[in-house]
């Protein structure tokens, strides 16, 4: 991900290994550079390195490599759902979190809350949120509660209060969120960035009741399975069992619904377990083991795989040179729901999966390189809409659905890529690399070109956490979104705030912002030369004339979620994009095809 951030490397230092000793060696081989020709340049060779420059290169990689050498190797086939005992004996699998989620049906009313033996916690806003206290008060016995919620104010945060009661000789509590009343035109009317803050961590094994209206019934659902963190690898405090019930008060939600905010929780809570698994667990192959074994029972679900050289060798040269200075070799990861078999166009979800992003030889700071395991973000949220989806049976208007997935290590080491160095991409374009750490458009070039030459798309969607301007140009709660057609930006805009997952427009501009990518010695460079000229809508663009070279013609939306992939949560992901996702593919007019063809400038 292209950071805000100098990429001038910090200082070398050498501190002794941690003993979380699941970590390996992100340096292997000799620190000699292999000499090649020019003629190796569409496959990422250089020729051989020579002077201060490389004896320093050669230092510094002497210095890693030490610093690495004995401690253990993860095993590139063992899946990430059954993570090692080294890291916690009470460590679990991300396709099955020890905190469940469960949703009520409409029958389950408000006593049958009362009866569950939990603590409780009522959620909505002000009207609605006293008339569900007033009734669970009665039912509790506890008449203070109406009282506490008449007098709550939200202000612009989320405002609560708790309330003790005895079930039985148990001593329980009710906690009232009060919601923000105040929400714009650009914002999810049931504020879920109010709920995910109040609520998260703290919901485990309790009873929750939103108190909201039935337009509301997604996005808030949605929010509250933010809020139960399945990843925890802390020894003295390990997560344990246990079952979280959300009930709806003030509507009573369609079966469809219902059906929509179960499948998108469970998916999102997926995407959150691998976006929150750190680097020495979830690497490139281990994540091929878990999107593969989370599939494999899936009816009409197939899947395909190029991974390591043989990426290079059908010329995948983008993705192989993210990647192959890793370990843990890149891949190319195809997901393929067949639909109804009817001979429709298909629909494609590209995602980034960096699972860390060091910036290569643009070497991150020690502080910027913090948190790059959310550097897959996008793969994970578009693995999670493709899996809530399949598991529905796929898409309502029965066309293909397809899931790609381009994953790598943007590591360091002596195979890495350079600055200078010159790749051709699976659409046949060269680019002159001027960022190594711009690498998520390089990935996402090679699978959008990979959907155009083999997959019969006629509407493609990318999603990633591609730069940290994203933050700057829409903020951390929307993503950003450029979109080659009006209707189809209003449309993506739309499922974004009925989902809570909100999107705002950039500039789908290619006349203007394109020559920010000239190069003289290739076709194009991979990093804008002025960074304050729109560079998060020049970094989709950039996908986007690889898939226009390869003479795709159809639809085509870019998300860049680098911000919400983690606010307001802080440090923990929020499983962005699945909420959004599967609400645009399932409105009715998902996948129509465009008035007009694209811009392909």
């Amino acid at each position: 991900m292209t950071s805000l951030r100098s990429h001038r490397p910090a200082p070398l230092s050498a501190p002794a290994p941690p003993p979380f000793v699941l970590s390996r060696a992100r340096v292997s081989g000799p620190v000699s550079r292999r000499a090649s020709g020019l003629g190796d340049i569409a496959a990422g060779g250089r020729p051989k390195l020579g002077g201060l420059a490389a004896s320093s290169l050669a230092a510094c990689l002497a210095v890693i490599t030490a610093r690495t050498r004995g401690r253990h190797c993860c095993s590139r086939a063992a899946s990430i759902c059954s993570l090692s005992a080294m890291v916690s004996s009470r460590a679990h699998s991300a396709l099955a979190p020890l905190s469940k989620l469960a949703f009520r049906g409409p029958g389950e009313g408000l006593e049958a809350v009362a009866k569950a033996g939990k603590s409780i916690w009522i959620v909505g806003k002000k009207e609605q949120l006293c008339d569900a206290a007033r009734q669970l008060a009665a039912s509790l016995n506890v008449p203070l509660l109406a009282k506490q919620a008449e007098a709550l104010s939200a202000g612009y945060a989320g405002a609560k209060a708790e309330a003790p009661w005895l079930d039985g000789d148990e001593l329980r509590k009710v906690t009232l969120v009060a919601l923000p009343e105040a929400a714009g035109r650009l914002v999810t009317p049931c504020r879920p960035d109010a709920i995910a803050k109040q609520l998260h961590g703290k919901v485990a094994g309790h009873e929750v009741i939103l108190a909201v209206g039935a337009d509301d019934v997604l996005a808030a659902g949605l929010a509250v399975a933010r809020c139960l963190p399945p990843f925890m690898a802390k020894a003295e405090k390990p997560q344990e069992e246990s079952l979280c019930n959300v009930s709806f008060h003030g509507c009573t939600p369609t079966e469809d619904v219902l059906k929509a905010v179960r499948l998108g929780s469970e998916s999102i809570r997926v995407a959150q377990g691998l976006v929150d698994r750190p680097p020495n667990v979830l690497d490139p192959t281990s994540m091929k083991s878990c999107v593969l074994e989370a599939v494999k029972d899936i009816p009409g679900v197939t899947s395909k795989c190029i991974e390591g050289e043989a990426l290079n060798e059908q010329g995948y040269g983008l993705l192989y040179a993210t990647g192959k200075c890793a370990v843990s070799p890149p891949v190319l990861i195809v997901l393929t729901h067949a639909g109804a078999g009817d001979g429709q166009k298909g629909v494609a979800l590209v995602g980034k999966g960096i699972t860390f992003d060091t910036g290569g030889a643009a070497l991150k700071s020690r502080d910027g390189m913090i948190g790059m395991k959310r550097d897959m973000g996008g793969a994970a949220g578009t693995f999670g809409a493709f899996l809530a989806l399949a598991k529905a049976g796929g898409l309502p208007s029965g066309r293909p659905l397809h899931c790609v997935l381009c994953v790598a290590e943007n590591a360091i080491g002596d195979k890495m890529f350079l600055q200078d160095d010159i790749l051709t991409g699976y659409s046949g374009l060269t680019v002159e690399i001027n960022n190594t750490d711009a690498e998520g458009r390089l990935v996402l070039a090679d699978g959008v070109s990979h959907v155009a030459k083999h997959l019969d798309c006629d509407l493609i969607v990318d999603m990633a956490t591609l730069t940290g301007a994203q933050g700057i140009s829409t903020g951390v709660h929307h993503g950003l979104i450029l979109a080659t057609d009006e209707d189809l930006e209003k449309e993506v805009v739309a499922a974004g705030k009925a989902s809570g997952d909100m999107v705002h427009p950039g500039l789908f501009a290619p006349e203007l912002l394109m020559q920010e990518f000239d190069s003289d010695f290739a076709d194009m460079r991979n990093s804008v030369k002025n960074r304050g000229n729109a560079q998060s809508s020049c970094a989709g663009l950039f996908i986007h004339k690889h898939l226009s070279h390869c003479g795709y013609q159809g639809r085509w939306v870019h998300v860049d979620m680098a911000s919400p992939a983690h606010e307001p949560l802080g440090n923990f992901a929020t499983g962005w994009g699945v909420g959004l996702l599967t609400t645009f593919l399932r409105a009715p007019t998902n996948g129509a095809a465009a008035a007009s063809p694209p811009n392909n400038i």
